[in-house]
C-alpha cells in the first residue's frame, strides 16, 4: 500500500501522497485529479438580491463562518484586495492547513490568478461580518486535507466555484462524492458551481452503424469541436463503467481536416486483479495549438461491449459544433447534498434565462440539479471593468445569502438556511416544481420583508480540471473500495 507519508511527497492528505513522477518498483498509483475554476461588489448586486434591505435590518452574517475553497489566490493584485479581516489556510504545504498563504508564491502556473480573491469579494459585500476564511486548495488530495479541516474548525458554509473532472460519470458518486458526504455528515454545506460546460459538452449512448469500429456523433462518426489557443486540457471523455472498470476498452482520436491525426489517448482499461487499481472508464485527448483550431473527436472501440454504454465528452476551455447541455453539471455539482448554483446575468437578473454556458441538469445519479442560480457579470475590485462571470461568480453570491439568512435567524442549520433560499427563488419564466434542469428552483434572492411564519421553507430542499502534468498520486484501498 502506498504510504500517504511518502518521503518524496509533494503533499500528503490521510489517504494519499503526490509525487513528481510515477513511483519506483511495484507501487500503485493514479492521477491526480486538479479542478478547474468556474469563472469566467456593486450596488447593482445588492439591490438586484435584497441584500441592501438586510442589511439596513442588521443582517450582515455575523457569527456566520464561511470558507472560499480555491486554487488562484497568487495573482498580481492577491491577497492585496480589501477583503477586511481574514483568515489564510494553505492545505497544499501542511495537511492541517493551519499555515497561513500569505507569505507563498503560487508553484504552478494554474495557480496565477485571483479567481479566488474574486469570489471573496463577493462574499465580502453581500455578507460583509461573515468570519471569512481562505483556504488554497489546488487538487484532489488538498480538497482532503480541506475538507477534514472544515470539519474541524466547524465551518458553517463552504463555497467553491471549482468542477473536478473524470472522478465518476458526474453522478455524485466516487472520491469528490465521498468527500462531499463526510461534509454533509458533520452539518458543512458546500455551495458549489454547476460548472460552465454547456456549450462545450456532449453526451449520448454508444452507437455505431456502420460498423467501422468508431462511435456516432448525430449520424457522423465523429464530432466536431474548437481547441482553444494554447489550451492544453484538450477533451475529456468519460463511459459509464466506473463501477465495472476493464469491461469496455476505448480510445480518443483527434484529426484535423484532411484526416491527420494530432492527438490521441488510448490508455488501457483493464481489471483482472482486485490489486489493478489504476483502471479508470476515461480517456484524455490533447493537442498544442498555437491558434484556435477546428479538429475531428472520434472514440474509437479497442474490445468490449457497447450496447447501451453512455459515453459522456467534456471540453473545458474548447467547444463542442453541436453540443448537449443536458447533463454537464459537474463534479462535485452532481453530488445530491451539496447546492448547486447556476448562473444567470446580474443585468436584469429577474427576467433573464441562465447564462448559455451555464451548465445544466439533469445529472446521471438519482439528484435534480442544480438546486438555484445565482447572479453573474459582477462588479469586483480584481477583475476591473471585465466583470466577474460564470458560476464561479454566481457561486459565492448564493453562499453569502444562505449566511445572510442563518444570521437573522440562528436557529437554521446551513442546510436550512438553503431550504429558506429556495422557497424564495424568483420563478418568472421558468417551472415551479424545482426541477428545471436550467436552474432548479429558479433565480436566488432575499425578500424585501419577511417573517419567520411565511417563509420557513415551505418547499423541500432538493440538495439533490484539468490534468495537472507529471503529478502522480496513490490512495488508500480501504477509502477507493468504499467509494465505487
Amino acid at each position: 500500500m502506498f504510504d500517504p507519508d511518502h518521503p518524496e511527497a509533494l503533499v500528503s492528505s490521510e489517504v494519499a501522497s503526490v509525487l513528481q513522477g510515477p513511483p519506483d518498483g511495484n507501487v500503485l498509483w493514479e492521477w491526480e485529479a486538479i479542478p478547474h475554476t468556474d469563472g469566467w461588489v456593486d450596488t447593482a448586486l445588492l439591490q438586484t438580491v435584497n441584500a441592501d434591505r438586510w442589511h439596513q435590518q442588521g443582517h450582515t452574517g455575523a457569527g456566520i463562518k464561511v470558507a472560499v475553497f480555491d486554487l488562484q489566490w497568487f495573482g498580481a493584485e492577491g491577497l492585496t484586495a480589501d477583503l477586511g479581516e481574514v483568515f489564510t489556510h494553505d492545505c497544499w504545504v501542511q495537511r492541517s492547513c493551519e499555515r497561513p498563504m500569505e507569505p507563498l508564491r503560487p508553484r504552478f502556473s494554474f495557480e496565477e490568478g485571483v479567481h479566488g480573491v474574486g469570489c471573496a469579494e463577493v462574499i465580502r459585500a453581500l455578507a460583509p461580518d461573515v468570519e471569512l476564511h481562505l483556504v488554497r486548495v489546488n487538487g484532489q488530495t488538498t480538497l482532503e486535507n480541506a475538507v477534514a479541516w472544515a470539519i474541524r474548525e466547524e465551518i458553517d458554509i463552504i463555497s467553491m466555484s471549482l468542477s473536478f473532472f473524470q472522478r465518476s460519470f458526474y453522478d455524485g458518486t466516487g472520491p469528490i462524492g465521498a468527500l462531499m458526504d463526510d461534509l454533509a455528515d458533520a452539518d458543512v454545506l458546500m455551495v458549489t458551481s454547476a460548472g460552465n460546460y454547456a456549450s462545450a459538452h456532449w453526451r449520448g449512448v454508444y452507437q455505431d452503424a456502420d460498423q467501422d469500429g468508431r462511435m456516432d456523433f448525430g449520424g457522423s462518426n465523429r464530432l466536431r469541436v474548437l481547441f482553444r489557443e494554447d489550451n492544453t486540457r484538450g477533451a475529456y471523455v468519460n463511459w459509464d463503467q466506473f463501477r465495472s472498470c476493464g469491461l469496455t476498452d476505448l480510445a480518443v482520436v483527434v484529426r484535423d481536416d484532411e484526416g491527420n491525426i494530432l492527438g490521441r489517448s488510448d490508455a488501457p482499461q483493464v481489471f483482472e486483479r482486485e490489486e489493478d487499481e489504476n483502471c479508470e472508464p476515461s480517456e484524455r485527448a490533447r493537442i498544442v495549438a498555437s491558434e484556435d483550431t477546428w479538429a475531428w473527436l472520434e472514440v474509437v472501440r479497442n474490445h468490449g461491449p457497447t450496447a447501451g454504454l453512455q459515453v459522456d465528452v467534456m471540453f473545458p476551455g474548447g467547444r463542442v459544433e453541436n453540443p448537449v447541455a443536458a447533463g454537464s453539471v459537474t463534479d462535485p455539482g452532481s453530488h445530491p447534498r451539496v447546492f448547486t448554483v447556476g448562473a444567470v446575468e446580474l443585468d436584469g437578473y429577474l427576467n433573464n434565462d441562465v447564462e448559455g454556458f451555464s451548465s445544466q441538469g439533469p445529472v446521471a445519479g438519482t439528484a435534480h440539479k442544480p438546486d438555484i442560480a445565482g447572479p453573474d457579470g459582477l462588479s469586483v475590485d480584481v477583475y476591473g471593468g471585465r466583470g466577474f462571470y460564470g458560476t464561479s461568480a454566481a457561486t459565492p453570491a448564493v453562499a453569502a445569502m444562505i449566511a445572510l439568512i442563518m444570521s437573522e435567524d440562528p436557529s437554521l442549520s446551513s442546510q436550512q438556511a438553503a431550504a429558506r433560499l429556495q422557497g424564495w427563488a424568483w420563478q418568472h419564466g421558468g417551472r415551479t416544481d424545482g426541477r428545471d434542469p436550467r436552474w432548479g428552483w429558479g433565480r436566488a434572492r432575499l425578500p424585501e420583508r419577511w417573517t419567520h411564519q411565511d417563509s420557513c421553507g415551505r418547499r423541500p430542499l432538493l440538495m439533490s480540471l484539468f490534468l495537472l502534468p507529471l503529478l502522480w498520486c496513490r490512495r488508500r484501498a480501504g477509502r477507493e473500495t468504499k467509494e465505487w
